[in-house]
């Protein structure tokens, strides 16, 4: 979700694009009439009357064109009100019913994310297939032949598995409880990471910088923002922090000492990692406060930007940043 897929990026191209025609409109007309009845200029007189300087031709004159000049520009007021209006509604009160939510704590001087529901997720377009069954975890490699070897993780337990000559491998361990947080991950000969498929359970936390915050997409997050302290103390509530996106345009604070906290609305449309600033002063280590917040596709579904196919059941494929307090 680049800034230019945000609600207020579209808003602001609409009234560019009204504000260029209107620019044209009033100036060509207003050049028209400065050349055409400047003073000097001496009369057509095979016309009824002329237009004098500084008078208006009560005489002779339009009606409708004079009523249109009253009637349209309030007709675009409107309408701009309108797409500003349903922008506002859009941002900041949209429909949470179905969106995917998770809570985002600010500490001095890192970003928590923590899952208050499951996700599951994989990568796609890679050629390589990792299914569940059995006791046991697949994975199938047949169309990508640089496949080394793949980790999986279960829990605290990780076991890691060298790729033989067939187009899949077994793993013979116990099928993952959804309870708990697993992994497979799939690397080549160098050791680069190839594919990734991904269980966070409830209650999952992650922390930056050396995690990220991962979101499906194209789905409404709706991210509940605190700022807090060290320790358990609820005096402790922590200071001013500001969670940034720059590539999306997207920016929330986070406020001390607001029981409820601030709330952050988004919905990204096509998949990848992009990074995270905090963009308000909040002490001598601000400046490290960064992360990484990644976009994936639900397992078994596709990003909609990514693929130019709209999956069934999906939302609008609209993107759009705001939050509320």
């Amino acid at each position: 979700m680049p800034a230019e897929d945000t609600v207020f990026w579209i808003l602001y191209d609409k009234y560019m694009f009204w504000s260029i025609l209107v620019g044209i409109f009033t100036f060509g007309w207003l050049f028209t009439a400065i050349l055409r009845y400047r003073d000097g200029v001496e009369p057509d007189t095979t016309e009824l009357d002329h237009i004098e300087v500084g008078a208006f031709p009560v005489d002779r004159h339009n009606t409708a064109l004079e009523a249109a000049f009253y009637v349209l520009p309030t007709i675009l007021v409107v309408w701009l009100t309108i797409l500003a209006l349903g922008s506002n509604t859009a941002v900041w009160d949209p429909d949470t019913e179905d969106s995917f939510e998770i809570n985002i704590n600010a500490y001095q001087w890192y970003f928590e994310f923590e899952y208050t529901e499951p996700l599951t997720w994989e990568d796609t377009g890679t050629g390589i297939n990792v299914q569940w069954g059995n006791g046991a975890v697949q994975v199938d490699w047949e169309d990508n032949p640089n496949v080394a070897s793949f980790e999986v993780k279960i829990g605290s337990d990780t076991v890691e598995y060298e790729i033989n000559e067939n187009s899949t491998e077994m793993a013979p361990i116990a099928t993952y409880d959804p309870g708990q947080y697993a992994h497979v991950k799939v690397f080549d000969s160098e050791g680069e990471l190839l594919h990734t498929w991904m269980h966070i359970q409830r209650g999952k936390t992650f922390n930056t910088p050396s995690e990220p915050m991962i979101v499906p997409c194209d789905e409404l997050v709706d991210a509940t923002m605190k700022s807090k302290g060290p320790g358990d103390d609820d005096r402790n509530v922590g200071v001013q922090h500001a969670f940034w996106v720059p590539e999306w345009g997207m920016k929330e604070d986070f406020v001390p000492g607001l029981e409820a906290g601030t709330t952050l609305y988004f919905m990204p449309d096509d998949s990848g990692t992009y990074p995270i600033r905090c963009a308000e002063y909040c002490g001598l280590q601000h400046s490290v406060m960064t992360g990484q917040v990644q976009v994936v596709a639900r397992e078994g579904t596709t990003c909609d930007f990514d693929s130019g196919v709209k999956k069934s059941g999906s939302g609008s494929s609209n993107s759009y940043g705001g939050g509320e307090m």
